[in-house]
C-alpha cells in the first residue's frame, strides 16, 4: 500500500494510499513470539530468465484456481511535471490488447472464466496487472502476458488514446473529484515532499496533462520500462512448479532484454517547521484534521516501529490519542495514525474527525500537547503485547487469498529484493520494545510537518488556527458549494 492495502503492500496488499482511512491498520508488523511458528513465510520458487525476467511461483492446491500478478517497475514517480499521468495512461493502453490478441485483457480473461478485483493499478512506484483464473487456464494467460510484453503498447494509437482518456476521466471523477480520503492526497504529498519531488506527482495526473498526451508520448515514456528485466511475474495457486517454470520459459524467454533501467534515490524535502494548508472539499459535510510527517520507506529499518507507533496512538479504544480524544474528552469520532510507506519514502499521518462542534483548532492544540507528553513516556509492555497479538491474527488471515499471496511476493521482490521480506519484518516486530516506540516518536514527530485542514467549500473559518498563514491547496474541481 499496501500485508497491505493499504497497499499496500505487506504480507497482504490493499491501498491509505490514504484510503487506509477506511479503518484498516496495515498489518505486516508485529507478531507475538509464541505465535511465530504459525506465521511461516510463503513457500515459493524463484527463477530468473536470461533476459532478466523474475518469476515467483507459490503452489497451493486448496482450490482449482491460480492468481497471476505481473509487475512493471514504473509509476508516477518516474514522470516529470508537465508530463504526468503517462504511467497510468500506459496501464490502460496495455490493457487494450496485444498483437495476437485483439480484445482487451479484461474480456480475454473473462472469456476463460477469470476474474479480478480491479484488473490493474498504477501507483507512485509500480504498475501491475492481476487476476485469478481456473488452474487449467494458466497457459493461455501466460501466452497473453508474453504477447503484450514482447510488443508493449501495440494498441497505442490515437483512437485508443481517446477511448482510454475518457475512462481515466471517469476514474478521476470517482476517485479524486467525488470526495473521500484520496481527494487531498496529492496536495498533502506535494507539501510534505516538496513540489519538485517525484512523490508529489499524483498517479492519476491532472486532466490537462492527459488531454495533451499523445500515443507517441506514451510509447516514448513507457517502452523503456516495459521490458523483461524490469518485470516480475508472481503465480499463486493450483499449479505444478515444474510445469509453470516450463511455460514461463517457453513464452517469456524469447523476449529480448531491454536496456538497463535505473531506479535511483528519491530526494524529498525535510521540513524544519510546520507548513499549513487548507483543502476545500465541496462534498464534505464536516472538517477533518490531517497531520503528516516524513515517515519510513517500505524496506527502511524504522518502518515496523512506526507501524507500532501508529497503533499505540490510535488502536481501538486503547490508543493514546483515540482514548484521549474519543473516550475521555469526547472531542473526536475517529482517529487514525500509521506509517504509509512507498518504495523510497513514507508518510506518518494522523487523521482526526471532530465530534459535533469541536473545532480543528482545539483538536490541533490538544493533539500537540498529547504528543509532547507521549514522547516523554514509554508505552506499557502490555499495550505493545496486545498490538503484537492482534497483528498475529491479521498476518495469518490476510494471506489466505491467492491474489494477496502473488501480490505480496511481487511487492517484496521489487521493493525489498526479497519475496518474503514481510515475514522478516514481522519477526523484527517481535523484538519491538516500549523504548523503540518512544524513540521513533521523538525522531519523527518533529515540528517539521504538514498541518492540513480539510473543510467544506467556502468554510475557511473552520480551518485549524485560521489566523495563522496557510496555503489554499484546493484544486478547481473541489471548490464550489458543499453538497446539500
Amino acid at each position: 500500500m499496501s500485508l497491505r492495502s493499504l497497499s499496500a503492500r505487506h504480507a497482504v496488499r490493499a491501498s491509505i494510499a490514504l484510503a487506509a482511512i477506511s479503518l484498516c491498520i496495515s498489518p505486516r508488523t508485529a507478531l507475538r513470539a509464541q505465535s511465530i511458528a504459525t506465521v511461516r513465510p510463503l513457500a515459493y520458487t524463484r527463477m530468473v530468465l536470461p533476459n532478466g525476467l523474475i518469476a515467483l511461483i507459490n503452489e497451493d492446491h486448496s482450490a482449482p484456481v491460480v492468481a497471476i500478478d505481473v509487475w512493471y517497475h514504473i509509476g508516477s514517480k518516474n514522470e516529470r511535471p508537465g508530463h504526468t499521468g503517462l504511467a497510468h495512461l500506459c496501464e490502460h493502453l496495455m490493457g487494450e490488447g496485444s498483437p495476437n490478441e485483439p480484445q482487451p485483457e479484461k474480456f480475454f480473461i473473462q472469456s476463460i472464466g477469470g476474474t479480478s478485483s480491479r484488473w490493474a493499478q498504477t501507483t507512485e512506484d509500480k504498475t501491475h496487472y492481476y487476476y485469478t483464473v481456473p488452474s487449467n487456464q494458466l497457459e493461455p494467460v501466460l501466452w497473453m502476458e508474453s504477447d503484450r510484453m514482447a510488443a508493449p503498447l501495440s494498441r497505442a494509437d490515437s483512437a485508443h488514446v481517446v477511448s482510454v482518456r475518457e475512462v481515466i476521466r471517469q476514474e478521476r471523477l470517482q476517485d479524486r473529484e467525488s470526495g473521500g480520503p484520496n481527494a487531498p492526497r496529492s496536495a498533502n504529498a506535494a507539501l510534505l515532499f516538496g513540489a519538485q519531488s517525484p512523490y508529489a506527482i499524483d498517479p492519476l495526473g491532472p486532466m490537462d496533462d492527459l488531454e495533451a498526451a499523445t500515443a507517441a508520448q506514451a510509447r516514448q515514456f513507457c517502452l523503456p520500462y516495459y521490458v523483461p528485466n524490469n518485470a516480475v511475474i508472481a503465480l499463486s495457486g493450483d499449479l505444478s512448479t515444474k510445469t509453470a517454470r516450463a511455460l514461463i520459459t517457453k513464452y517469456f524467454a524469447p523476449i529480448p532484454r531491454g536496456a538497463p533501467v535505473a531506479h535511483g534515490p528519491v530526494r524529498v524535502a525535510h521540513l524544519t517547521s510546520a507548513v499549513r494548508a487548507v483543502y476545500e472539499d465541496r462534498h464534505a459535510r464536516a472538517p477533518q484534521l490531517w497531520l503528516t510527517w516524513l515517515g519510513a520507506a517500505t524496506a527502511a529499518p524504522d518502518r515496523v516501529a512506526l507501524n507500532g507507533l501508529g497503533a499505540m496512538l490510535s488502536r481501538g479504544r486503547v490508543g493514546y490519542l483515540s482514548k484521549l480524544l474519543i473516550e475521555d474528552r469526547h472531542l473526536a469520532t475517529f482517529v487514525f495514525a500509521d506509517n504509509i510507506d512507498d518504495e523510497r519514502a513514507g508518510l506518518f499521518t494522523i487523521v482526526i474527525f471532530p465530534r459535533g462542534n469541536t473545532s480543528l483548532t482545539q483538536l490541533e492544540d490538544v493533539v500537540d500537547s498529547a504528543l509532547t507528553a507521549f514522547k516523554e513516556q514509554r508505552v506499557s509492555a502490555a499495550d505493545l503485547a496486545s498490538f503484537q497479538r492482534s497483528y498475529a491474527v491479521t498476518a495469518i488471515t490476510s494471506l489466505q487469498s491467492r491474489e494477496a499471496r502473488a501480490d505480496t511476493l511481487a511487492h517484496d521482490e521489487v521493493f525489498a529484493h526479497d519475496p518474503t521480506a514481510y515475514a522478516k519484518q514481522a519477526t523484527a516486530a517481535l523484538a519491538l520494545t516500549p523504548a523503540d516506540i518512544q524513540r521513533v516518536a521523538r525522531k519523527y514527530l518533529t515540528p517539521g510537518r504538514v498541518v492540513l485542514s480539510l473543510v467544506p467549500a467556502n468554510k475557511l473559518d473552520l480551518a485549524a488556527h485560521p489566523e495563522r498563514p496557510y496555503t489554499n491547496v484546493t484544486p478547481a474541481f473541489a471548490k464550489g458549494a458543499p453538497t446539500p
